[in-house]
C-alpha cells in the first residue's frame, strides 16, 4: 500500500483525504475533472495535475508513465485505486454522482463495460487530443 502525506485539511477534521492524480494537459479529462472540482463543494478531494506536480507522484509510489496509463485515486484508507474503480471512490464524495455508485456497484456488468470503455479512452485519449505521448516526461 502507497501512502501519501496529505496537504493540511481545510476544515477541522484531521480525516484524511481522497486524492485524485490527474492529467490536467488532457483537454477531455479537464471538463470532466472541472465538473467535480465545482461539485467537490466540502473539499474532500485533493486534486493533484500530474503535469505540474511530480513530488506527489513521487510520495504515492506512482511514476509518470503509471499516471498517465490509468487514473490513480489515494482513498481515505490511503488505499491506491486504479480505473473506473477510482472514479466511484471519486464519485462517492460528490453530490448527484453518489447516487449512481451502488448501483454500478451491484450490477457487475455496468462496472465491465465501463471499465472497457475507460481502457479505450485510456489507450487512445492522447491521439484523440493530438498530443503526442511523452514517456518519462520530467515535469
Amino acid at each position: 500500500m502507497n501512502t501519501l502525506s496529505q496537504p493540511s485539511p481545510n476544515t477541522i477534521s484531521d480525516k484524511p483525504k481522497t486524492v485524485c492524480f490527474h492529467d490536467g494537459e488532457c483537454p477531455l479529462c479537464n471538463i470532466e475533472i472541472k465538473a467535480m472540482q465545482k461539485m467537490d463543494k466540502d473539499k474532500a478531494i485533493h486534486w493533484v495535475d500530474i503535469s505540474k506536480d511530480k513530488q506527489a507522484l513521487d510520495a504515492a509510489g506512482i511514476s509518470y508513465q503509471q499516471a498517465m496509463d490509468n487514473i490513480h485515486v489515494l482513498d481515505d484508507q490511503q488505499e491506491m485505486i486504479t480505473g473506473v474503480k477510482g472514479f466511484l471512490v471519486l464519485w462517492q464524495h460528490l453530490p448527484y454522482y453518489r447516487r449512481i455508485v451502488p448501483v454500478i456497484q451491484k450490477v457487475p456488468f455496468i462496472l465491465r463495460i465501463m471499465e472497457v470503455f475507460y481502457r479505450l479512452f485510456a489507450r487512445y485519449r492522447l491521439k484523440v487530443t493530438g498530443r503526442t505521448p511523452q514517456k518519462g516526461k520530467s515535469i
